[in-house]
């Protein structure tokens, strides 16, 4: 019949022509941490910094050692290892901080271990040098510490279930709270190895070295916070725009009125006190006022401030 196919001529449909399917490009993964001569943003700054192209073991990497201009706290050196001799013929961080910038740039995924530091010391020396901060909002940052936190929470109620080996009853409430930290702080000396040998001879200095998040920065106090603080045997402000400057040299300068604003705002007690004083008194005169009424340079967690006469 006119217009069929013979058995011969029939051929089976083929499929369509299916275009093969194109593997997407790998992210580009900057793994990064940094060593520091200490932990104080506005005055410490980056020695080495480390990054890494990927997450393998043999992923490359490339280090950049950085000389600079202020010594290396004994606590950070303590940490790291490195010392101001070995970075004596390393370049400031001026000299490859376009170098760095462009590893930074050209990422997409950003890495790290408890990374706000890490990325807080970073900016501040791009501030430091008058140059573009790095642009970590269009980038995913992934910290790996917040990271295990979310799937390995560290309520009490894990805790206790962890060092003490069970749940408790009545979370929440504050003395079933108190009960169980109680539980779990003995649970965990006893893990750790922090016990002693004998009944009652735990180190607790040794102790709050490790659980104290801000033992090493209390020791450096003026007062109970964190407002003023001891730096190289005189008093410095721990906050706002004049942050690490001498109380004393403010006062002396065009900028005292900043003190008395702080005097007249609702700050607490000691910092009105003092910045009263030193507005009052020589710098030698107020040095010698501070130690006597909040204790020789880094002092204890608790001066010995109350109960002593104000300035006049």
């Amino acid at each position: 019949m006119e217009g069929t196919l013979s058995l011969f001529e029939w051929r089976p449909p083929q499929p369509p022509e299916v275009t093969p399917a194109v593997a997407a490009p790998a992210a580009r993964i900057v793994v990064f941490d940094s060593e520091t001569t200490g932990t104080d943003r506005t005055r410490d700054q980056v020695i080495e910094l480390c990054v890494q192209y990927g997450l393998d073991d043999g992923a490359p990497s490339r280090v950049w050692r950085i000389k600079p201009s202020v010594p290396i706290h004994p606590g950070a050196q303590a940490v790291h290892g490195i010392t101001m001799e070995q970075l004596e013929g390393c370049p400031t961080f001026a000299a490859v901080a376009d170098e760095i910038a462009a590893v930074f740039a050209e990422a997409e995924i950003v890495v790290g271990y408890n990374l706000t530091f890490d990325i807080d010391m970073l900016q501040a020396e791009y501030a430091r040098i008058g140059k573009p901060m790095l642009d970590f909002a269009s980038k995913k940052i992934i910290d790996a510490f917040r990271l295990w936190q979310q799937f390995e929470p560290r309520s009490l109620q894990h805790a206790h279930q962890r060092f003490v080996g069970k749940e408790f009853a009545a979370a929440h409430t504050a003395s079933a709270d108190v009960a169980a930290t109680g539980r779990v702080l003995a649970g965990m000396l006893r893990h750790f190895k922090l016990e002693g040998e004998c009944e009652g001879s735990i180190d607790w200095e040794q102790v709050a070295t490790k659980a104290d998040p801000l033992g090493a920065q209390r020791a450096s106090w003026v007062g109970p916070s964190r407002h003023l603080r001891w730096e190289n045997e005189v008093i410095v402000l721990g906050f706002g725009k004049y942050m690490g400057t001498a109380v004393h040299e403010l006062a002396a300068g065009p900028d005292r009125s900043f003190l008395r604003w702080v005097i007249e705002k609702d700050f607490p007690v000691h910092v009105g006190e003092v910045c009263k004083a030193a507005l009052d008194h020589p710098g030698d005169q107020f040095l010698a006022w501070a130690r006597e009424r909040y204790g020789q340079p880094a002092p204890t967690s608790a001066p010995p401030f109350a109960g002593t006469a104000v300035a006049k």
